[in-house]
């Protein structure tokens, strides 16, 4: 009896250095993972600048460490980069500030990285126009506006300042990295920053610029925008947001909306306050989930909504489930991989997966994609545009924001590379480990563009396309 209870004693002894052991290691772990991925800024420890060019230099100091940390550039971009830090450095008078923002958005852009960016606002205070914008396959559409300058909607940018749209959207793209569509879409945000365009030299006064656009009756009209600071937290989405009339809140909230000549919103561009939804159209047999974000955003939580979303699926199978991550600007991908590795199992016999994707589906969206295709493989059809990055770019990170110029810089520091093993451990996002996912590519299987004469007759062609094709596959 002794000698039993010596054995189990030594055996519980064995088993808790082993737990010990592999708490230890898993501790030691999580602190590299976090330390080699979520770097800290350094700080902004800088004396009270004397002079408007010391705060300049100041900026370029602190910007130049911020930049380093970015693991995206190749070993040319950040010489170039470093160049062109030089270059600023060596002034001897300063830039205005809009000027500097804008050369050193343009350095960050050389990342030709999707995430790494210097944001085009600060946290308040920036000059924004009193228009919204849109970015459609036909061009801009400006779609909200103070009451002032309503007159604007509907109304397609032909130019501003007499520059021609193709000169100035030429201009706003060279403030971003990544794929053509995803810096086309963030032009959209950029051409309402006064700012930006005073720095590009597309304006000729920091404050005001003129704009030039066609209306739907074909008329051409221009009207002086003067532009306005920033109130704090006050956001600038992306255009897709702008596709519904609904308020939205902050100072825009009382402007003046475009709405489609149909009089009619589809149901996908409605509701963009809920940002996860469920929708079954009339007539279909198909079941419509729409994520605006991969992570909780403005209290609404994902989790318990796949959840139920899974099990409304496994209760009543669908024919079809139609995936929108159309503006998705992501967030936490490991809260999407149960989901998207089940939907496949969660159809009726012979059902499909129809993922509708978009320039601004990005990030965590983009992995959420990824997982979908891979999982289903032949049960899976994107639909739409270009998801807004490469198969192959860098993320996580962290931020850190200029002492005087005040405008934040965003540095990445993990590689993920969903088409090829990534097995480097300095660059590779350790996490993808655990989240598998493989596919050859994200383009879509059929191509739908956003087109503004679709919008204003109250279409959503994507996402008819899906319908359409659900119902026949219902059929077959």
């Amino acid at each position: 009896m002794t000698a039993g209870r010596s054995r189990l004693a030594k055996a519980l002894l064995w088993l808790g250095a082993c737990a010990a052991g592999t708490a230890l290691f898993l501790g030691l772990l999580l602190g590299a993972f976090l330390w080699h991925f979520h770097i800290f800024p350094p700080k902004a420890d800088y004396p009270k600048p004397a002079s408007a060019l010391e705060a300049q230099r100041q900026d370029l100091d602190y910007f130049a460490k911020l930049m380093a940390l970015d693991r995206a550039f190749s070993p040319a971009a950040r010489t170039e980069g470093k160049k062109r830090i030089a270059a600023l450095r060596n002034l001897s008078a300063p830039l205005p500030a809009a000027k500097l923002h804008v050369a050193l958005m343009q350095v960050m852009a050389l990342a030709d990285n999707g995430h790494s960016r210097m944001r085009p606002t600060a946290p308040q205070g920036t000059l924004l126009l009193p228009v919204r914008v849109t970015r459609f396959a036909e061009g801009f559409y400006v779609m909200r506006a103070t009451p002032a300058h309503s007159g604007l909607l509907g109304g397609r940018v032909e130019a501003i300042d007499g520059v021609p749209f193709d000169h100035v959207l030429a201009r706003l793209e060279t403030l971003k990295g990544g794929t053509e569509g995803f810096r086309r879409e963030n032009a959209a945000v950029y051409i309402v920053v006064q700012e930006l365009l005073y720095g590009l030299g597309i304006a000729a006064d920091p404050g005001t610029s003129t704009w030039t656009v066609r209306l739907p009756d074909g008329r051409d009209v221009s009207e002086s925008l003067t532009a306005t600071p920033q109130a704090k937290g006050d956001e600038l989405p992306n255009g897709v947001r702008w596709l519904s009339p609904e308020p939205f809140h902050g100072t825009t909230r009382e402007w003046a909306s475009y709405s489609p000549q149909s009089g009619a919103v589809p149901d996908t561009w409605r509701d963009f306050d809920d940002h996860f939804r469920r929708i079954v159209a009339p007539g279909s047999c198909a079941v419509t989930v729409r994520l605006q974000h991969i992570v909780d955003t403005d209290g609404q939580k994902i989790a318990p909504f796949l959840a139920e979303t899974e099990a409304a699926l496994k209760a009543r199978p669908p024919c079809a489930v139609i995936l929108d991550l159309r503006g998705d600007s992501g967030g936490d991908y490991t809260k999407a991989w149960r989901f998207t590795h089940a939907l496949p199992y969660l159809l009726a016999p012979g059902g499909h997966i129809f993922v509708l994707t978009d320039p601004q589906t990005f990030s965590a969206a983009i992995t959420a994609t990824a997982f979908v295709k891979d999982a289903g493989g032949a049960k899976v059809t994107i639909i739409g545009e270009p998801v807004g990055d490469r198969l192959s770019f860098f993320s996580e990170g962290g931020s850190g924001c200029l002492p005087n110029l005040k405008v934040c810089v965003s540095y990445e520091t993990g590689k993920h590379d969903y088409a090829h093993p990534c097995r480097d451990w300095d660059a590779c996002f350790w996490l993808n480990w655990f989240y598998p996912v493989r596919v050859k590519s994200l383009q879509p299987d059929v191509a739908v563009p956003l087109r503004f004469a679709d919008w204003n007759r109250g279409r959503d062609a994507a996402y008819e396309e899906a319908l359409a094709r659900a119902g026949r596959n219902a059929g077959s």
